[in-house]
């Protein structure tokens, strides 16, 4: 772990003891981080609307002694920020003098994902993840926020969830209605947020006004640290490493799959006879294509 992730989780860990102006400067640093990288502290302590004197106490609290230190920590961080979307593509294609490079990158992404499902369901992960189970159980309505790539892990849970279960919502923002859907949320409901880095910012904000409102956070995402995993209630941490050029979220749907499996199996009768409904439902509006049998023209 980096010195940069040391300092960040140092903020976490102690933000419910600095003052309130340290906090409100912590809270910018935690949101803005290249802020600290480059700006100076005037600069810093006016965007996040303290005095100077904040920040520096705010260093001492978390042991760097030094403006110049704190800094240097942050630009460390920029260098080892993730390589763009065209970088690792471009890499993707530096292994074309390997004669057999379709059948080594396809060996390597089955390699990588097997290896992010397998860590997805270790010892640890389990146990958080039977807690989550536990706290939609018991919550009153459960909110599912996951934009951009996380889209599909955010959709697939709130499908096959409403399927034995009305009390969610898929907060997906169409036709701007974000603040809409997050109307009337509360201590009494839970939120399951979505996400890896880069962070898509609506999603930041979704999980920001919940804890706004008390409402207890499940964060599925690749870090500790992320935004959407600040003071979450449990954190479900799975791995994105892909050996595309784009991350992988396969760990979180097949965490999502999951978690859905765990609530049908604690959801006795009254689970599977509203499944049984759902089904009648779908029937009733000829929802899927059925294949037809083969008649003796067609196999001609």
């Amino acid at each position: 772990m980096g010195l940069h992730s040391d300092l960040r989780e140092k903020l976490i860990s102690d933000y419910a003891k600095l003052s309130p102006q340290m906090q409100k400067a912590a809270r910018h640093i935690l949101d803005h981080p290249n802020d600290v990288a480059l700006r100076s502290m005037r600069a810093l302590a006016r965007a996040a609307d303290v005095p100077p004197s904040t920040v520096t106490r705010l260093m001492a609290a978390i042991g760097v002694d030094t403006w110049q230190e704190f800094r240097a920590h942050y630009q460390n961080r920029l260098l080892d920020l993730p390589a763009s979307y065209a970088h690792r593509a471009r890499e993707t294609q530096n292994t074309q003098q390997d004669v057999d490079r379709d059948q080594h990158l396809l060996e390597s992404i089955a390699r990588t994902e097997i290896d992010n499902i397998d860590k997805a369901f270790g010892v640890e992960l389990r146990g958080r993840t039977i807690d989550a189970c536990a706290a939609i159980e018991n919550a009153r309505q459960v909110f599912v926020v996951g934009r951009g790539a996380a889209y599909p892990a955010a959709y697939q849970f709130a499908y096959a969830y409403r399927l034995f279960r009305d009390n969610v919502v898929l907060v997906d923002g169409r036709s701007g209605a974000f603040g809409d859907q997050l109307r009337g949320i509360s201590r009494r409901d839970v939120m399951i947020a979505v996400g890896a880095r880069p962070y898509i910012r609506d999603t930041v904000r979704a999980v920001d006004y919940a804890r706004s409102q008390h409402c207890p956070v499940i964060a599925i995402c690749d870090s500790d640290v992320a935004p959407i995993a600040l003071d979450a209630m449990i954190k479900l941490i799975v791995s994105d490493k892909s050996q595309s050029f784009f991350q992988s979220f396969t760990a979180a749907v097949s965490l999502v799959q999951a978690i859905v499996a765990l609530l049908v199996a604690r959801g006795g009768q009254k689970a599977l006879e509203r499944i049984a409904t759902a089904e009648e439902q779908l029937a009733a509006f000829d929802t899927y294509v059925e294949n037809p049998s083969p008649t003796r023209n067609s196999q001609s």
